[in-house]
């Protein structure tokens, strides 16, 4: 965990946004890696994680500066625990750390930057 805290993000969005997209949808190639797509369809529902790695998204461009990445500069992997992790361009971001949640109607995420 972090010593010091440089900046944090959070963002809430409305699961029902994320139910009418199917795998094709361009705005889900626009904004989700192809490993993001494949992690969410694996799932039996598969907007609330839909949900949750877009909040976690802009969580982290809130965090590190909106105009410094575009969406699909970060992505959202998880660990063998579960636990999610941030990758930005293709590195894995050890300065950012995400915890993401859902509800049966919102999912939320929180971005720390040390």
């Amino acid at each position: 965990m972090p010593d010091k805290i440089k900046s944090v993000g959070f963002d809430l969005v409305d699961i029902a946004r994320f139910k009418r997209l199917k795998k094709g949808d361009p705005f889900l190639k626009k904004v989700f890696t192809d490993q993001e797509r494949t992690y969410c369809f694996a799932r039996k529902a598969p907007a609330p994680h839909l949900a949750g790695i877009f909040a976690a998204k802009e969580a982290v461009l809130k965090a590190l500066g909106a105009n410094k990445f575009f969406f699909k500069d970060i992505e959202v992997r998880h660990a063998s625990s579960g636990q999610p992790e941030i990758w930005l361009k293709t590195k894995r971001s050890n300065g950012v750390y995400i915890s993401i949640s859902h509800t049966k109607i919102t999912a939320g995420a929180i971005a720390i930057v040390n």
